[in-house]
């Protein structure tokens, strides 16, 4: 969806305190979970989507962020001059996000084999961008009382997600895929920490951030520059990443 594009930037973000503060990726995990939990409708159910159904709607989800992402990358004109070449950056690790997207759904068992699924506790998907908008905003200020120096940039990228969120709610005002379906899929918290966990380990997050931040400063983020140094040392034991070729 359209805060997962961005999943190396918050990390590499969070990365660059990870030695004062716990594992980013417990932090992030953990947020994820409190977000769904409190996007929860009480008292309402609806019917747990097939494998298929579930395919369906993600890959449309995907299409609509993605081109979300293109006019609000202007947000980055902010710290760069060179806005587009920055999201060069971020599209030359589009098949790592979409290796984690799909490592995260086959992990999740989200879905069910047909669709006479049974009755779930139903989640109010526009509330999930609400309560993620306010969690970002949390999320930066606790950002901007550690890292000063880049406090722009926290502030950009903040800009940028809450610009997609803006987007794909309008592309969906109509009624979401799921709305469509009349299903939706059970993402129980205990299964999705686990499963955010290894396919995070899989993608060797802190090797895939090293480079990017390298390429951000080559695309003009020069503030970023003292912080690559420790990325690529965080990332030299990563065992190298297949080809995809």
């Amino acid at each position: 969806m359209c805060i997962t594009r961005n999943i190396l930037f918050f990390t590499l973000l969070a990365g660059i305190h990870a030695s004062t503060a716990s594992d980013p990726i417990d932090s992030i995990s953990s947020q994820g979970a409190d977000i769904l939990n409190r996007a929860k409708l009480t008292g309402q159910t609806v019917r747990q989507c097939s494998c298929t159904e579930q395919r369906v709607c993600v890959e449309e989800m995907k299409i609509q962020a993605k081109d979300c992402t293109v006019p609000c990358f202007q947000k980055f004109s902010s710290i760069t001059s060179r806005p587009n070449d920055l999201k060069k950056c971020f599209d030359e690790k589009d098949n790592i996000l979409e290796d984690f997207l799909t490592c995260f759904e086959n992990r999740v068992e989200a879905c069910v084999s047909d669709q006479h699924g049974p009755q779930i506790q139903k989640t109010d998907i526009r509330g999930i961008f609400k309560v993620t908008e306010k969690s970002i905003a949390t999320q930066t200020n606790t950002f901007q009382t550690m890292i000063k120096p880049i406090k722009h940039i926290l502030d950009a990228t903040g800009d940028f997600a809450l610009c997609v969120k803006d987007c794909f709610l309008e592309k969906n005002k109509n009624g979401f895929c799921f709305d469509r379906k009349g299903c939706q899929p059970l993402v129980a918290e205990t299964k999705a920490r686990q499963s955010f966990r290894a396919c995070t380990k899989q993608m060797h997050w802190k090797r895939e951030a090293g480079e990017l931040c390298e390429c951000s400063v080559n695309a003009g983020v020069e503030e970023l520059r003292q912080y690559c140094a420790m990325f690529k040392l965080m990332g030299r034991r990563a065992p190298m990443r297949k080809s995809r070729g």
